[in-house]
């Protein structure tokens, strides 16, 4: 006798499936797995494969809009404006705080989606698919993690080393608010007046002595910058009105490489209370020197220099000449050389076979070689070592609130004329100061008077960036 089969409607190959709407198709390992690492990129794929249309949208327009909306913002904001976000500190823990919550979100959608297509079989369920799913977890997390690291590596740098907002420069009284210009550091001042210092200060050394001064005159609106520098051994330099003008009145005793010390551990009262006394005291001195204002300073010390050489992979310049190691016995030798931390000390210290002002030349010259090769990328390949460097190894009074317009500004810099105070212009031991007040005048006078000329020119100083500097 025929037993009667039970009714099956055609078809009948997907109705387990669409009996159990929460079943995972039955996929091949291999297939599962392409999926999921597909879904990293195309959120939602692996949920419309396994039938699971609702929640394969809400995906897919969630990472839309988010990526879309970063995107967009991206887009609209130019490379400047990049860079002022990037010295917000309230910017930065956003993006850090986002990060770190982007990270366990996308590991869910990793696990998410491998569960959606996820064999039927539990026999193909093996350790190999169990390690992929672990690998793209780790995988997807490692970017977030990257920038959140870079975030706060950021955020570190900019609460360590510059002040608080409240602690920004106020606007010139002289200059009426409608006036004066956005945009800019100084607002109601044509010229920002930065001091660059670098300090001897370094392991073995009790006293910092500033034996590298530069006052760098940026004009605000167009960037040209006029740079002077001060000889270490100038004498008898004018001191601020105050109790140092008071104790010094007719001129600092020591060498002008000793003021910071002055300040920072003899007389801190003659920095009027500042953070950094000794900074202070120079920026009045200079000031004084130069009959300029002297808004901020940024300092470095020597040991800082070769840190940051090692950190940025190393130094490439041309030796202009074979100059002493000291008195090791050794020589740097003329041509293409690429200097480690420690030699680069060397080569900017070494005194051996030359002048004074030959060491200060070669000082400046092998900073700016340094900022030539510290381009973006380089930075940010090694950026956690760079951010420690300068944590620990510059100082400034620059306020944070400063800062995004600073980079702006810092777009625009271009080097205009230099003014070195050394023999023959003047003698350090008996200087000329009325000279020198009239020479910095006239330099800046000039370098303004001949702006529309040297706009024309901006872009041809660009194609020798690439090229060594000869120290």
């Amino acid at each position: 006798m025929t037993r009667s089969m039970p009714w099956r409607p055609s078809g009948s190959g997907r109705l387990a499936n669409d009996q159990h709407p929460g079943a995972a198709p039955n996929l091949p390992t291999g297939q599962a797995l392409w999926l999921t690492a597909l879904s990293v990129l195309t959120p939602g794929v692996a949920h419309w494969r396994a039938g699971k249309r609702r929640t394969a949208l809400v995906l897919a327009t969630t990472s839309f809009v988010v990526w879309g909306a970063v995107a967009l913002a991206i887009a609209a904001a130019g490379r400047t404006e990049l860079v002022a976000l990037a010295v917000q500190p309230a910017v930065l823990m956003i993006v850090l705080v986002g990060a770190l919550l982007v990270a366990p979100a996308w590991m869910w959608l990793v696990v998410s989606s491998y569960r959606a297509v996820r064999p039927a079989d539990p026999r193909s369920r093996s350790r190999l698919a169990q390690l992929g799913v672990l690998g793209l977890c780790a995988a997807v997390a490692l970017p977030p993690a990257a920038i959140a690291n870079l975030a706060y590596s950021q955020y570190d740098l900019v609460t360590s080393v510059f002040r608080d907002n409240s602690a920004a420069p106020a606007p010139s009284a002289a200059v009426p608010p409608a006036d004066r210009e956005q945009g800019q550091p100084l607002p109601g001042e044509r010229r920002l007046n930065i001091l660059l210092l670098g300090s001897d200060a370094g392991p073995g050394r009790t006293e910092a002595r500033t034996d590298t001064m530069v006052l760098a005159s940026i004009d605000q609106e167009t960037g040209r910058t006029v740079l002077f520098g001060l000889p270490r051994n100038l004498e008898y330099a004018p001191m601020p009105s105050g109790p140092a003008q008071d104790a010094y009145p007719g001129g600092f005793s020591d060498l002008l490489n000793a003021v910071y010390r002055e300040g920072a551990a003899t007389h801190p009262e003659f920095g009027e209370g500042a953070a950094d006394p000794g900074a202070e005291l120079l920026k009045g001195t200079v000031s004084q020197i130069l009959d300029l204002p002297v808004h901020n300073y940024a300092m470095v010390n020597m040991d800082g220099f070769h840190h940051m050489v090692d950190a940025l992979g190393g130094l490439d310049l041309n030796v202009a000449a074979r100059i002493p190691m000291g008195d090791t016995g050794g020589f740097f030798e003329p041509g293409e050389q690429q200097l480690d931390g420690a030699h680069a000390l060397w080569y900017a210290r070494s005194r051996t076979g030359g002048s004074d002002y030959d060491r200060m030349a070669r000082q400046r010259c092998m900073i700016g070689a340094l900022a030539d090769q510290a381009d973006p990328m380089t930075v940010l390949r090694h950026y956690d070592q760079v951010a420690d460097v300068a944590k620990d190894n510059v100082s400034t009074d620059i306020p944070s609130g400063m800062l995004q317009d600073l980079t702006g500004l810092a777009e625009k810099i271009n080097p205009h004329a230099s003014v070195q105070f050394t023999p023959p212009l003047i003698q350090p031991g008996a200087p000329d100061y009325n000279l020198i007040r009239a020479t910095a005048h006239d330099t800046i006078q000039q370098s303004e008077a001949e702006q529309e000329e040297e706009s024309g020119q901006s872009g041809s100083g660009q194609s020798q960036e690439s090229e060594l500097r000869t120290c």
